[in-house]
C-alpha cells in the first residue's frame, strides 16, 4: 500500500484545491493500492511540521516529500507515486 499525504492551507488556496481535486482523482483509480489522506490547516501541522514542510500545497509519498509549493500536472503526481512504488495502470 502506497501513501499519499496532501496538506493543504485552511481556507485552501487555488493550488490546494487543485491538488486536493488531482489526489482524489488519482486515488479513486486505486482503490485499494494507494491510501490517500488529506490534511488540511491546523489537523495536519504537527506532521507538516515533522516533514520540515515550509508551504502547500504539498505532497508526500510514503513519508518522502515529493511535491511542495505548487500543483503538480496528472503526470508528475503519478510520477511521484510510481517512485513511492505504485504500480501505475
Amino acid at each position: 500500500m502506497v501513501r499519499l499525504e496532501v496538506f493543504s492551507g485552511d481556507p485552501p488556496c487555488p493550488g490546494c484545491v487543485a491538488i486536493i481535486e488531482l489526489a482524489q482523482k488519482v486515488a479513486s483509480k486505486y482503490e485499494g493500492e494507494l491510501e490517500l489522506t488529506i490534511l488540511e490547516g491546523a489537523e495536519g501541522l504537527e506532521k507538516f511540521e515533522g516533514y520540515q514542510l515550509f508551504c502547500v500545497p504539498s505532497a508526500v509519498v510514503n513519508g518522502s516529500i515529493r511535491i511542495e509549493g505548487m500543483c503538480p500536472s496528472e503526470a508528475t503526481l503519478n510520477n511521484a507515486l510510481r517512485e513511492g512504488g505504485l504500480c501505475l495502470k
